[in-house]
């Protein structure tokens, strides 16, 4: 047998991915331009939240079908039913994205030991700052005054609770009247979605944090 014959029997015989020795294992690295299968299914779901937030924000949730939502993401239907069965759950997870992020800030805002009414004015405050950044966040939002959608009312419910809190403490520290309990809550809410709706309409945004800033101010100073 000639020696490169005898070579190659013997790289047939030991096993991969081991060093010469044959006592560890060698690590082969991916090429630089490949990511991991998981990082890519992340990106893909990410992509196909923000076409369909696009979609809701625009057209809304009963003329916004899956059809809409691959065009609008450049993908596959398989692509977008591998992570999503129905453009329902799609939905659902633009809700849960809002409302975790309404949690983040309102445990930011009782974090911060300011008076009740300062905290629901933060609160606010930080809701516009969220609603302006994230496109997700305002798809969100307005899903959850869809009339079609059965997720959309426990959704602002929750919402309403968050501020509803807020303002029964402020009333038990004597910031707000009692009076304030039965409104107030669901007024800020309708404004703030009521704030929202026109600026999409006039299509001018201008400084929307200080809209709202403003919307809540008026609604505290005259319930104090």
């Amino acid at each position: 047998m000639g020696a490169a014959a005898e070579a190659t029997q013997i790289a047939d015989k030991e096993p991969a991915l081991t060093d010469p020795d044959d006592r560890h294992p060698v690590i082969i690295p991916p090429k630089p331009h490949q990511r991991p299968r998981q990082q890519r299914a992340h990106d893909t779901k990410a992509k196909i939240l923000k076409a369909a937030a696009r979609s809701f924000s625009i057209d809304g949730y009963a003329a916004t079908s899956m059809n809409d939502i691959v065009a609008e993401a450049a993908s596959t239907k398989g692509a977008v039913y591998f992570h999503f069965d129905s453009k329902e759950a799609i939905a659902r997870e633009l809700i849960n994205h809002w409302l975790t992020a309404l949690r983040e800030i309102r445990q930011s805002t009782d974090e911060s030991a300011i008076p009740a009414i300062e905290q629901l004015a933060a609160f606010f405050n930080g809701s516009a700052a969220l609603i302006a950044d994230d496109a997700l966040a305002r798809a969100g939002l307005r899903l959850t005054t869809e009339a079609g959608l059965d997720t959309a009312p426990p959704a602002f419910r929750k919402w309403m609770e968050l501020v509803s809190r807020l303002v029964d403490t402020a009333i038990a520290d004597g910031q707000l009247p009692a009076s304030a309990a039965q409104r107030l809550a669901v007024n800020l809410c309708a404004g703030f979605i009521g704030a929202i709706q026109v600026i999409q309409v006039l299509g001018d945004p201008g400084d929307f944090a200080s809209r709202i800033d403003d919307l809540v101010n008026a609604y505290l100073i005259s319930d104090a």
